[in-house]
């Protein structure tokens, strides 16, 4: 049962922190040109938005698992 209640918690926490950050920043290098054996690459930022109500459903997710955790069978 302690598992659902810190499972609860961390979904909690990453659904408070979906609302706080609208977005997620994604770094990564692509490649622009081959030419033989010289490449280009560029870095791109690619932003990954997180909608409202995901977050609120995942805060209501990790509220009812922390319920259920704490529930004795």
């Amino acid at each position: 049962m302690r598992v659902l209640v810190i499972l609860g918690v961390v979904l909690i926490l990453a659904g408070i922190a979906g609302l706080v950050f609208h977005y997620i920043p994604i770094h990564h290098t692509e490649q622009v040109a081959k030419i033989g054996p010289i490449t280009a690459t560029a870095d791109k930022e690619t932003d990954y938005t997180i909608p409202t109500y995901v977050s609120v459903i995942v805060i209501i997710v990790g509220g009812g698992l922390v319920f259920a955790g704490q529930r004795r069978v």
